[in-house]
């Protein structure tokens, strides 16, 4: 009886069940390979937005210190011109200038003054109003 077991081939106990192992072995095997890219995608892309955000960051710093040089040369250029005005200012309210456009106008010095005083109304006197 023995012999006659070996001759014979040997039957899976249960085909559904070593189908499934096969089929979920076989899927196990495709994702196995592609984890490898995936990771290595993800990765990559991972690295890539860091630098990327670094680079941005990078430019917008560069674009704000060029607006502060900015500025500052604006700012340069309003002091020299504020202190040009000023001594503009400063020469048109002299006092020899004004003395030479009187002249050219005629105007000469007062020669007599007048002086005039007001006199203050004592408050008794003046009436006050009442409102009903």
């Amino acid at each position: 009886m023995y012999a006659h077991q070996l001759d014979q081939p040997s039957r899976i106990r249960n085909p559904r069940r070593a189908r499934m192992a096969t089929q979920q072995r076989i899927t196990a095997n495709r994702r196995s390979r592609h984890v490898a890219i995936i990771r290595t995608s993800l990765t990559v892309a991972v690295c890539l937005v860091v630098l990327l955000a670094y680079v941005k960051l990078v430019s917008n710093i560069t674009a704000l210190s060029y607006a502060v040089d900015q500025v500052r040369a604006q700012r340069t250029e309003l002091q020299l011109q504020n202190a040009r005005l000023d001594d503009e200012i400063t020469s048109l309210t002299s006092d020899e200038r004004l003395a030479t456009v009187a002249a050219r106008l005629g105007m000469v010095q007062p020669e007599q003054f007048l002086r005039l005083s007001l006199q203050e109304r004592p408050a008794e006197s003046q009436p006050l109003a009442f409102v009903p």
